[in-house]
């Protein structure tokens, strides 16, 4: 049996129902600025969602990091949807879970190497127990690299009791990004002509990530469904600023609450 994908618009979606800081770290973190250990050293960063930063100041200024060994869910709108929760329960998981990245201090060490966006992977042990253990992240192993079992440990046992994301369900996988066959890419020239794009997720039982491939071309705001989890789709360049679609728009959940079809809370399987 193979997980059945489901693409549906925004307009088919039904409607849903409405250890503390030093208070020199909690001023920082409400600036932005976040200090952190990185390397022995000490570094300025800010965190723009709980798995990445971007170093401030020093020999490596501007410098991205990607966080390696889990995963947070998308902090420029309410994007994800599974379960009992619509997107604007899962944004506020994702402001938990920058409230608790910023409050700084955390040991880190970069890994040596970068990932696909150039950015240098970095490894933070306690800061990625501490939110795997409050349910506000999901192991996410990329590619070859093999979950850490401590850490599915650790979100097993968020699971059974049923913190952050948990609380609302759990399915088989979480649905990470979503690409449209007909995105630009301007170092790929011949990314126009493509015949084949891809969806990934993570297993919410191994913490390993897989692919999902296609040939569909996704409008902003569509939905992309599968094995019980839900993600829209925004392209890069409409994420912030005033292009953003009316799916990211909304304050504190007025509107916008979307929520999967009543079929979706389990895993859709082919006979």
């Amino acid at each position: 049996m193979k997980p059945r994908s489901l693409v549906v618009a925004l307009s088919t979606l039904a409607l849903a129902p409405a250890a503390a800081p030093s208070e020199a770290v909690a001023r920082e973190s409400k600036s932005g600025k976040v200090e952190i250990i990185l390397d022995g050293l000490p570094e300025t960063v800010n965190f723009n969602d709980g798995d990445s930063f971007r170093i401030l100041d020093g020999p490596r200024k501007g410098q991205k990091a990607r966080l390696v060994g889990y995963n947070t869910l998308e902090a420029y709108g309410p994007v994800h949807f599974w379960g009992d929760g619509n997107g604007w329960d899962f944004y506020r998981v994702n402001e938990k879970d920058l409230d608790l990245v910023r409050e700084g201090g955390w040991e880190c060490e970069s890994q040596g190497d970068v990932d696909g966006y150039g950015r240098i992977l970095v490894l933070c042990e306690g800061l990625r127990r501490r939110l795997i253990a409050e349910g506000l992240a999901h192991v996410y192993a990329y590619g070859d690299e093999e979950p850490d079992p401590a850490l599915i440990e650790i979100q097993l046992k968020a699971q059974n009791e049923r913190r952050g994301m948990w609380r609302y369900g759990i399915p088989r996988a979480i649905v990470t990004s979503v690409h449209s066959i007909d995105e630009k890419d301007d170092d790929d020239p011949l990314a126009e002509d493509r015949k084949e794009s891809y969806n990934r997720l993570a297993d919410t039982r191994t913490g390993k990530t897989f692919v999902v491939k296609h040939s569909k071309v996704f409008k902003p705001c569509d939905a992309f469904c599968h094995s019980g989890s839900c993600m829209l789709y925004v392209p890069f360049d409409k994420r912030f600023g005033d292009e953003r679609p009316e799916c990211l728009r909304g304050k504190g959940g007025e509107r916008n609450k979307m929520d999967g079809p009543r079929h979706l809370h389990e895993p859709l399987e082919e006979d």
